[in-house]
Formats: C-alpha cells, sequence, structure tokens
C-alpha cells in the first residue's frame, strides 16, 4: 500500500522537482520509502508502506530489459499463482513484490492484461519504447486514483492534494459541492475541485506518445452480472457457496509479511471476518481487533457486541473509549486527509482506530461491501408502493435514492437560489446514470448496483483509504473479492432478504460458525454523535465561524442562516446536520481554496481553528 504520483508530456520536458514536491504532499501514505523515476518527458513518483518483500520491493520497479517502469498502489494479492504461472513461461524477477507481477504481464498483453489480476490497486506503467503511460484503477474502486489534464499532458496522483501544487488557482467544482451538500458524498467523474478528476472504478486511461487519450472501461460490474448464471439453489447451498468464496477471499487477503489485524463492530460483516480469523493458523500469533465507541445515549454504541465477538473467537481486543468532545477535536485533521469534500462522520472513528493500530500494525481487515453486497441496508427494503410513489414524484431511478438532505424546505431556504437551482438539476445524476446502467437487473439488485458504483466507491471505501492510509495502515476489504461479490449479487431476492431482515446467507454462515451470535438482530450501524455536538456548541461561536467562511456566504442566503443561529429555539437533528456539513464546507475551503492544502494540526477544536486568521 503506497501513494503514487506522476507527471507526462509528450515530447516536452518534465520538471522533476514538481513531481517531487507532489510525492512530498504523500508521505503519509508511504513512511517507509520514496522513489522517483524521471526520463525526458515523464516523471513517477513512489511513497512506500512495505508489506511484502520489505527489503526489495522499492518502486518504481522496472522490467529486466527496463523498458517497462511501474508505480503502482495496493495488493495483488494473487501475485503468488501469478508469479508461478509467469515463471513457467520464462519471465523473470528481481524482487519479491506482490506489484511485480505487472510487469511481465503488461510486457505479453499490453492491451489486455488487467482482468488476470485480484486485488485492490491504483497503478501506472510506462513503456519506454512505445512511450506510453497506462493508468488503472481496480474494479470496485477500493483504491483512489486522481488526474489533472495538463497544457502538454497529464497529471496523476493518489490523493488529491498531491495534484493542488501543480494548479494556478484552486477552485471549487459546484456542481461536486452541491452533491456533498445534499447526500454527504460526490459520485462521478468529476470532484468537488474543478479540473481534477476521477478515474472511475474499473477503468484504464491511456495516453500515446503523440500525446492522445483513451479511456474505457477494462471492467464492468454491469457486464459482469449479465454472463453470471443466477444462483438457484437452496439455503444451504448458498451458505456452502458462500464459505468456499470466503475462504478463497481471505486466504489471498491474509497474505502479508507483517502482521494483520481487525476493525470489529459487532455487526455480521466484521464478525464473519473475526470468526474466520480466529480459525486461521497465523505466523503472527493471537489475531489482535480493535473497536471504538463513546458514552452517549443519543447512538448506538457497539463495543459490548465486539467484545462478545472477540471472546467467541479468540481475538485480542483493544477498547477504545472516547468522549464525543475528544472525537470532533479531530475533524479538521480528518477533513485534511479526506481531502474530497466527502462528510460520513463515521470518518473520525476510523481515524482513531486507525490511530490506535498503527503502533503495532501496518495492515487491518474491515467490513467494508458486505451490506452492499449481501443486501443488508433498511433502504433496500422500501415497501413496493413507497418505491411507486417516490419514483412517481422524483423519476430516474425507480423510487430509489430519491431524497436528499436540503429538499426540506425548512433546510433549503439557507441556501442561494443559484446552489438550489443547481441542485436541483444535477445532484441525481450519478444515481441515475448508475441505475440506467443497471437495466436488466432484477429491482433489488439493481439498488445494490447503485450503491456500489456511488455510495461504496465514493464514500465508504473513500473513507477507509484517506483514513488510514494518513496513520500509514493498509485496509482489506475481503467482501469485495469480485467472485464473492458476484456470487452474491446474484443470489435471489428471497437467499438476500426474509421476513424484512437483509443479509441472509452470512447470517446463516456466522449462526453456523458461532452460536453466540444472534442471527435476527436488526442491523444498527455505526453513528457518531453529531447532533450532541453541535447542541453543545456556542450559538455565537458557531455563527461567527459560518458567517466568516467566504464559501458560506456563496452559498448561502446569510440573512437566513443569522436567523437561525440567533434563534433562542432549539436546534433540531435536521437542522444539527445541516449546520455540520456546513461548517464542513468552511473547514474544507479553508484548508484548500483559501490555503495551501498543507496538515492542519492534528487536534484543534473546529470553531477555534475556523476563526483563527
Amino acid at each position: 500500500m503506497c501513494g503514487i504520483v506522476g507527471i507526462y508530456t509528450p515530447n516536452h520536458s518534465v520538471d522533476s522537482t514538481r513531481v517531487a514536491q507532489m510525492l512530498t504532499r504523500l508521505q503519509h501514505r508511504g513512511p517507509d520509502g520514496h522513489g522517483i523515476f524521471d526520463d525526458q518527458d515523464v516523471c513517477l513518483g513512489h511513497a512506500r508502506l512495505s508489506i511484502i518483500d520489505l527489503e526489495q520491493g522499492q518502486q518504481p520497479l522496472k522490467s529486466p530489459d527496463q523498458r517497462y517502469v511501474l508505480v503502482a498502489n495496493g495488493e495483488i494479492y494473487n501475485h503468488i499463482e501469478l508469479r508461478a504461472e509467469l515463471k513457467s513461461q520464462g519471465a523473470e524477477f528481481l524482487t519479491g513484490s506482490d506489484c511485480e507481477v505487472i510487469l511481465p504481464l503488461a510486457a505479453r498483453a499490453p492491451g489486455a492484461f488487467i482482468d488476470q489480476l485480484n486485488g485492490m490497486f491504483a497503478f501506472a506503467v510506462f513503456d519506454r519504447v512505445e512511450r506510453s503511460l497506462l493508468l488503472v484503477r481496480d474494479r470496485f474502486g477500493i483504491k483512489p486514483l486522481y488526474y489533472l489534464q495538463l497544457k502538454d499532458g497529464i497529471a496523476f496522483a493518489s490523493e488529491i492534494k498531491a495534484l493542488l501544487p501543480l494548479l494556478d488557482t484552486v477552485k471549487m467544482q459546484a456542481a461536486g459541492v452541491e452533491r456533498f451538500l445534499q447526500i454527504n458524498f460526490n459520485a462521478g467523474v468529476d470532484t468537488a475541485f474543478a479540473s481534477i478528476k476521477r478515474l472511475l472504478p474499473g477503468q484504464a486511461l491511456r495516453v500515446d506518445a503523440e500525446g492522445r487519450q483513451t479511456l474505457r472501461n477494462w471492467w464492468s460490474l454491469s457486464e459482469a452480472l449479465a454472463t453470471q448464471v443466477a444462483f438457484q439453489g437452496s439455503m444451504g447451498e448458498a451458505v456452502e457457496q458462500f464459505d468456499q468464496c470466503l475462504q478463497q477471499s481471505l486466504t489471498e487477503h491474509l497474505r502479508s509479511d507483517v502482521p494483520v489485524g481487525l476493525f470489529l463492530s459487532g455487526g455480521v460483516d466484521s464478525g464473519i471476518l473475526a470468526t474466520q480469523l480466529g480459525r486461521t493458523a497465523l505466523s503472527s500469533g493471537r489475531p489482535k481487533a480493535w473497536s471504538l465507541g463513546f458514552p452517549s445515549t443519543s447512538v448506538h454504541d457497539e463495543v459490548h457486541a465486539a467484545q462478545a465477538t472477540a471472546d467467541a473467537s479468540g481475538i485480542e481486543l483493544a477498547l477504545i473509549r472516547m468522549d464525543p468532545s475528544d472525537l470532533f477535536k479531530h475533524w479538521v485533521y480528518s477533513i485534511w486527509a479526506m481531502d474530497e469534500l466527502m462528510g460520513d462522520f463515521a470518518s473520525l472513528p476510523t481515524l482513531m482506530l486507525a490511530d490506535a493500530a498503527a503502533h503495532s500494525h501496518k495492515v487491518v481487515l474491515m467490513g467494508e461491501g458486505g451490506d452492499e453486497v449481501f443486501a443488508g441496508y433498511g433502504r433496500y427494503r422500501m415497501p413496493w408502493l413507497q418505491s411507486a410513489w417516490h419514483a412517481l414524484k422524483t423519476p430516474g431511478t425507480g423510487g430509489f435514492r430519491t431524497r436528499g438532505r436540503f429538499d426540506k424546505a425548512s433546510l433549503s431556504a439557507l441556501l442561494s437560489p443559484s446552489v438550489r437551482a443547481g441542485m436541483k438539476q444535477n445532484w441525481r445524476e450519478p444515481f441515475i446514470d448508475a441505475w440506467q446502467a443497471g437495466k436488466g437487473l432484477d429491482p433489488l439488485t439493481r439498488r445494490q448496483y447503485v450503491d456500489m458504483q456511488t455510495w461504496l466507491a465514493d464514500d465508504l471505501l473513500l473513507k477507509a483509504d484517506r483514513m488510514l492510509m494518513v496513520k500509514g495502515v493498509e485496509g482489506r476489504v475481503p467482501f469485495l473479492d469480485h467472485r464473492l461479490v458476484l456470487m452474491g449479487l446474484s443470489l435471489p431476492a428471497q437467499l438476500k432478504i426474509q421476513q424484512r431482515l437483509g443479509k441472509q446467507v452470512p447470517r446463516a454462515w456466522l449462526q453456523q460458525h458461532q452460536k453466540a451470535f444472534n442471527a435476527s438482530g436488526k442491523k444498527k450501524g455505526f453513528s457518531v454523535p453529531v447532533t450532541d455536538w453541535i447542541q453543545g456548541l456556542s450559538r455565537q461561536k458557531l455563527a461567527s465561524a459560518l458567517l466568516s467562511s467566504a464559501i458560506i456566504q456563496d452559498v448561502c442566503q446569510v440573512q437566513e442562516l443569522t436567523l437561525r443561529l440567533q434563534s433562542s429555539a432549539p436546534i433540531d437533528k435536521s437542522l444539527a446536520e445541516a449546520l455540520a456539513v456546513l461548517l464542513q464546507l468552511a473547514v474544507w475551503s479553508k484548508l484548500f481554496l483559501e490555503g495551501d492544502g498543507l496538515a492542519p494540526p492534528y487536534s484543534i477544536d473546529p470553531l477555534d481553528w475556523l476563526l483563527a486568521t
């Protein structure tokens, strides 16, 4: 797991000091070493977090004949099998790095080798003979990759903050900001930064020696599902197939030259990983897990359930307890670490868990993807009549993903007319596009597909990558092995949901292997006491922090916002959440639009930071 950067300007020389400057912005992703490859019009950089081949896996990697140069972020989980096959065909290797298998594959089939890779990855391969650059992102977007069009070529990086030094002026993309206000994240090609784009999951971008760019989908979930044979067996057979896929995925995900731990909640997904991890003989000894909670009556606390799971699985559990006021002191830092405009407050506990794990571990397993793949969310179980009503009122997605935070008239009044107009026009576009791409799927699978293309890639996986990597920790997500994903999505609806309870196959598996598990327990989710925190802030200080922000003055009706903040009426939950998202926008703007994008203090009161000159 690492950070990668690069500039390619065909037939125009590259100043390698600019790439070195980009690389310094990613030093948190690669504390174990930096490397740069410089060759006239191309310069590639790599910041390394050593996980496999600790001694010789430094990058950039070169093929034995020096033709191909690679910088990669992530893990190729099936590298052992690929290496053996390639050696039998005469390939030579210079290191034991898992990523090195990419080089001989690229040499043998430059345009058709990526689908042989199982793993999470974002990488760049440069062909020094053809003078072409290939950028690739994994199937589900587990690892990030961004790019920026330059006057004479292209620049890319694992995080947006590494591209900012290349811009004369950092500007916001209005549509991205509007989506963030509505749904906490921004999906699609465009980011909230004007001119900086995402390489989407399963995409590859090639730049040739003349500067021509070719963007293609090397893997498509909708196409894979179209060729997947629908599962037609019993629940018992489904559980058996799930067990086989799970074991295959975990066998590969546990490949590491450093210890592998686990982030553990009291839920099904991490419970499955804990159970299986506890049954696996690890060379590093007894597995370790981390769980976090805080004393608040307004949110669900999972630490007791996590402890019960750890005890049943024979796993050592470190319980982290934090007061919410202390948690929010890390908010400014987490927004900087994210750099994408994404407002999932679960980033804060994820950051705290990564901080704790980093003292002893570089790799942890996480349960992301389980709810999307096996239909765990309540929104998948919306009654037909309710869904039809939403589809009639807000067409385009079959009644799914139709409501945003500022749809309420009482909250939309806080926003300027131009923001309201733009929001109404474009915030649902990524959901509509994904819904159309999922045409032909049954309604339940179609909803899962939409979430995997949007919410999973641009919220959950983004949060996991940034919050862990800023602490030098690699997060692995076994439920997103593509074979397990296709197995889960191909299940019929009755094996996904029964009696309004989702994730039936994982629940049945866990009940078989952990007798203490409550198979009928409903998903509670991990939440952060945002409302408690906002309601506890000084109204006067909150008003000063918000109203002094240039971006808040641009997107809000200042008079209406002032009236709400000066009112003696209690701040209800919906208003508290709206104020929280506006605060984040103000922090993000001060960090990246008004500031230099450099790291703020790790712990600081957000209002004090906003009010500081």
